[in-house]
């Protein structure tokens, strides 16, 4: 047994590990964000967020190069913003603000899209078509992009708390699904040690996504 839902193990089947490691908490980053000198902050903010925001836009309708420009935007506005930061939990979450953010910089885009689209006669049939920021499919879609996110998150703290062989063999059992006589025969282990390590680190998974999810 592990104490992962269904969804969040099936999510966990189709992650990528592509993206950097994430090394700091949410908010001690951006506690560092509130120095704008502070290069490695930034560089950990854009590796830890650049792919969600860049993925919103995508998905909201822009092309790679509007995407582009939009995350870049959403830098240059919550670096605006951190002077006077302060994260307070009880107005909302971090998700939110960072969404409302993103959502503003696509919005603009749209808005720049329509703008360039009235210029055109005629207007060209093949014109991709941009989602409207405000409907609710864009919330549904940073809601999914979201979990993904913090799953990534949660993986990346656990395998840095477990060993690497308890690691393999919670791969091998929960996400490769592989039979238990098997592993023991492939590792050289027995099925009491693939047993425990199906359960620290379906447990240490857990706590970290509850973690992700409440800030």
């Amino acid at each position: 047994m592990n104490n992962l839902t269904a969804p969040e193990m099936a999510a966990l089947r189709r992650r990528r590990m592509n993206t950097p490691a994430l090394d700091a908490t949410r908010l001690s980053l951006l506690g560092r964000l509130k120095d704008h000198a502070d290069q490695e902050g930034w560089q950990r903010f854009l590796d830890t967020y650049g792919g969600l925001i860049f993925s919103l836009a995508i998905k909201g309708g822009l092309s790679p190069v509007e995407a582009e420009e939009v995350l870049q935007e959403t830098l240059v506005s919550v670096a605006g913003e951190m002077p006077d930061f302060h994260y307070d939990r009880k107005r909302g979450s971090f998700k939110g603000w960072l969404f409302q953010i993103t959502r503003r910089r696509i919005a603009d885009h749209c808005r720049k899209r329509t703008r360039q689209q009235r210029l055109l006669e005629p207007m060209p049939e093949d014109l991709p078509e941009v989602a409207d920021p405000t409907a609710d499919a864009l919330q549904q879609t940073w809601d999914e992009e979201w979990k993904h996110h913090c799953l990534h998150q949660a993986v990346e703290r656990v395998k840095a708390r477990v060993s690497p062989a308890q690691w393999q063999m919670f791969e091998l059992a929960v996400i490769q699904e592989c039979p238990t006589e098997n592993i023991c025969a492939l590792l050289g282990v027995n099925r009491a040690r693939v047993y425990m390590a199906r359960m620290r680190v379906g447990r240490l998974l857990k706590e970290e996504l509850q973690t992700a999810r409440e800030t």
